[in-house]
């Protein structure tokens, strides 16, 4: 048997099929019912699609839609050798299924996990600051005009401020600031209380008491520090290559 046309079947699971392929479609499933069964799941990864779509559009980056167009339009060898890959087929549907919803899941981002990636880009050079500053005013100026629209704490460091980053959340601008005291680059990253509340940022079950009563955290990972604290509606996490001690005496008296 002959390869069918690249968009055979995905003309059939959309409803744009011709007569001529309709009729094309009914002899397949003669031969072997399982054809309806990837036509099944092509009709419902679409419909996934337009439901999550419908929902949060913002939510789906143009690459992606991209890439999840050219895997659905990609030739499948199910008429040639359909009795013996049936399975590859459901397999590929189910895999684009899940590239689909990837970016509905519920699972939050940990806020110390990504800090401490964060940190090693910076580290690495591969991450480097988009507005350098001295200033924190100016810095927050820059913030501002990224469209991070939540308070900004001014945590007195003894360390020189150097500059920051904007990163985006499920649409919300987030602030990163990098100081430096002597060779020791310092990592401070910023987020509202509300990305936590929603379930889009998270941290620790072991820090969370510190988070409600605003006392400071800090432990040892690997070479770094990670320190913790909130102050209001703000949950800062801090990173830097030096213990934790020695982290603590880089904050003036009372900051944290």
């Amino acid at each position: 048997m002959k390869m069918h046309e690249n968009d055979f079947l995905i003309a059939i699971a959309d409803g744009r099929a011709s007569n001529q392929e309709l009729e094309r479609y009914q002899q397949l499933r003669q031969a072997d019912p399982r054809v309806e069964l990837y036509v099944a799941l092509l009709r419902a990864t679409r419909a996934r699609l337009q439901r999550a779509a419908a929902q949060q559009p913002q939510a789906v980056p143009a690459s992606l839609l991209e890439r999840i167009r050219h895997q659905t339009s990609q030739p499948a060898n199910v008429i040639g050798n359909l009795a013996r890959r049936w399975w590859w087929v459901a397999t590929a549907a189910a895999a684009i299924l899940i590239v689909i919803i990837a970016p509905w899941r519920s699972k939050a981002t940990d806020f110390r996990e990504e800090s401490l990636k964060n940190f090693q880009l910076i580290m690495s050079g591969k991450l480097s600051v988009a507005k350098a500053s001295q200033n924190f005013d100016e810095l927050v100026a820059f913030f501002r005009s990224q469209g991070v629209t939540y308070n900004l704490v001014n945590v007195p460091l003894r360390a020189q401020l150097v500059g920051g980053v904007v990163s985006e959340h499920n649409g919300t601008k987030l602030a990163h600031l990098v100081y430096r005291r002597g060779d020791t680059l310092i990592y401070m990253y910023q987020a509202p209380e509300e990305l936590f509340k929603r379930g889009i940022l998270a941290i620790p079950r072991s820090v969370m008491h510190h988070a409600e009563t605003g006392e400071w955290y800090a432990e040892n990972v690997a070479h770094a520090t990670w320190m913790f604290w909130r102050v209001q509606s703000v949950y800062c996490s801090v990173v830097a290559n030096v213990p934790k001690d020695v982290l603590a005496t880089y904050f003036v008296e009372g900051a944290i």
